[in-house]
């Protein structure tokens, strides 16, 4: 009887854990990009992921004010989202450019970072984006170990996602992020962009069917065997 006790004691624990876990999926934490910037140690935080670092420089811009910008770290479907909302935007009667400066630093628990995966919502006429892209290790500008580079977008709602990826090599549990968004106008007789989401998506290395399955089996005997073995004792 106290063997059966014990093994279930161990069983609802487990059970506890992982409801623990689950719970957390599914939510949600955003604050304003100036709160974000301007304390220090502000985070976000959502399911294995936890953003940090945030920084902005906007450069000739029309409108862009940090305190109306949400910044929402989001899990859906199992995939980890992190979005700057609010009005981004150039108008001009002619020929012009502008520019964007976003930093964040990425932290995963849940296993190294492979993939993100970029797309940008928004209207424009006569006008375009382009966007730089660095993943660092250490610090920004530190060692790069992914990058990507689009040109000419014409922003979209719903987001198209052509060749937005930003490939991890090899995949890293703490990056630093940069983002480099460049506005355009190509007319003489002006035109406007406007961005109402820039988004990121994170993507990881998923361990094999059969080593999550052989990890959980022996996870489970050892458990079995440890109450074996306390129970003779007792």
């Amino acid at each position: 009887m106290k063997t059966i006790k014990k093994t279930f004691g161990i069983v609802a624990c487990v059970g506890i854990l992982a409801a623990s876990a689950t719970s957390v999926l599914g939510q949600s934490d955003t604050e304003t990009l100036a709160y974000l910037a301007g304390t220090p140690g502000a985070t976000l935080t959502v399911d294995d992921k936890t953003f940090s670092g945030f920084y902005y420089l906007p450069s000739d811009l029309v409108s862009f004010d940090p305190n109306t910008i949400t910044v929402t770290a989001t899990e859906s479907g199992g995939i980890d989202y992190l979005t700057w909302s609010g009005n981004m935007s150039l108008v001009s009667g002619g020929v012009a450019t502008a520019d964007l400066l976003l930093h964040y630093i990425v932290t995963s628990t849940g296993g190294p970072i492979d993939m993100i995966d970029q797309a940008y919502t928004g209207n424009a006429e006569n006008g375009w984006l382009s966007v730089d892209e660095t993943a660092a290790l250490g610090a920004f500008g530190g060692i790069i170990v992914g990058s990507s580079h689009l040109t000419g977008i014409i922003p979209s709602n719903p987001p198209s996602y052509a060749n937005d990826n930003l490939n991890i090599v090899p995949p890293e549990t703490v990056l630093y992020v940069t983002k480099d968004l460049g506005f355009g106008v190509s007319s003489l007789d002006g035109g406007f962009i406007t961005i109402s989401q820039v988004g990121q998506s994170f993507h990881q290395e998923v361990p094999e069917p059969s080593a999550m399955l052989l990890g959980s089996l022996g996870s489970g005997l050892l458990l079995f065997l440890r109450s074996r073995r306390q129970a003779r004792r007792d």
